[in-house]
């Protein structure tokens, strides 16, 4: 290979080294994250599938996210605990969810890391009994939620 060819090819090799990068940082954006891993089932628009048990998000998620349980339920739902995320960009891709479709004028804790990974550890024996439970428990107050339709 003479002098031209290989500057040519480390120029090319420093634009895929620069892409590969972009690429890495783009995917661990929480958007990025909650399209690779929650759109399957909540949708890009948040909206989730009522007759497949998949809750919709807007203007019902700050409710969990001001709850101690629902925080509890939040990282033990199957896609939190199948997504194979750190306890960093689960924290990130939970709060974009809540920046995103939590209603407006409605204040919410953010989850931090230290949080995601303590409400991890604990141990959720039913992750379906406890959202009925949670459910239950606001409607009682007044809190108006979408129907759950889980088995």
């Amino acid at each position: 290979m003479n002098h031209k060819g290989a500057g040519g090819l480390l120029i090319v090799l420093l634009l895929a080294v620069q892409l590969l990068s972009q690429a890495a940082a783009a995917e661990r954006s929480a958007a990025a994250n909650y399209i690779l891993r929650c759109a399957g089932c909540h949708g890009t628009e948040g909206r989730g599938v009522a007759s497949a048990g998949i809750p919709t998000f807007p203007g019902y998620v700050d409710e969990f996210f001001n709850d101690e349980e629902g925080r509890l339920y939040l990282m033990h739902v199957p896609g939190v605990v199948g997504a194979g995320l750190r306890n960093d960009e689960i924290s990130e891709v939970m709060n974009y969810v809540v920046d995103r479709w939590g209603k407006p004028n409605v204040e919410v804790e953010h989850f931090t890391t230290e949080e995601v990974g303590r409400l991890r550890q604990q141990p959720v024996k039913d992750v379906v009994l406890l959202r009925y439970s949670i459910t239950d428990r606001l409607a009682k107050e007044g809190v108006e939620l979408p129907e759950y339709t889980w088995p």
